[in-house]
């Protein structure tokens, strides 16, 4: 039997082939990297439009009337007017008294119409209930009140109400989930 003694590379020259295809790969990455930056800079951009001359001088705005293309001797467009600079303070009619008027009155604010669902003392009653009005679809609101017999309460309250026919639909719709309910008029504040 011939048998030929192995040969083994030694692991100098191991290493110095691995660095070398590094080298290699890093050489090659650069020029792609290089071809690419060329192309897009100097290439052909299909989307863009030339730039115009800029030898040319921009039209200067005259204080001439223009015209429209059209017909010779159609009517020159006019400049149009704005007002609201001497509107503004500082400007000319700010200086101007307004004209006089018959004293205005206050009109009367309607009461708004709630619906006091219930009154806690605990604020997370409250808020299991105001939830409980949400999924409902009903807006309801928590008000911390402090009164002197019951000590501090929480009003779970419905509304506003447009109309007393919004209320009292409401009304019928939390007497059908079981929620007991109390119309409240408030008057509004001045």
């Amino acid at each position: 039997m011939n048998r030929r003694p192995r040969t083994s590379i030694p692991p100098r020259l191991q290493a110095g082939n691995t660095v070398a295809g590094i080298l290699i790969g890093l050489l090659i990455g650069v020029l792609i990297a290089a071809g690419i930056a060329l192309y897009i800079n100097f290439g052909n951009k299909p989307f863009t439009q030339p730039t115009p001359n800029t030898t040319q001088s921009a039209p200067v705005a005259s204080s001439e009337p223009r015209s429209l293309p059209g017909k010779p001797g159609d009517k020159p467009v006019d400049k149009p007017s704005y007002d609201f600079y001497k509107i503004l303070p500082g400007g000319d009619a700010a200086s101007v008294p307004p004209a006089a008027s018959t004293p205005a009155t206050e009109p009367v604010a309607a009461d708004k119409i709630y619906l006091q669902a219930g009154a806690f003392q605990d604020p997370a009653d409250a808020d299991n209930l105001k939830a409980r009005l949400a999924l409902m679809g009903l807006e309801a609101g928590v008000q911390k009140v402090d009164t002197a017999d019951k000590g501090v309460l929480q009003r779970v309250r419905v509304g506003p109400f447009a109309s007393d026919a919004d209320m009292e639909a409401a009304r019928a719709r939390l007497a059908q989930e079981g929620i007991e309910s109390m119309p409240v008029r408030v008057k509004p504040r001045k």
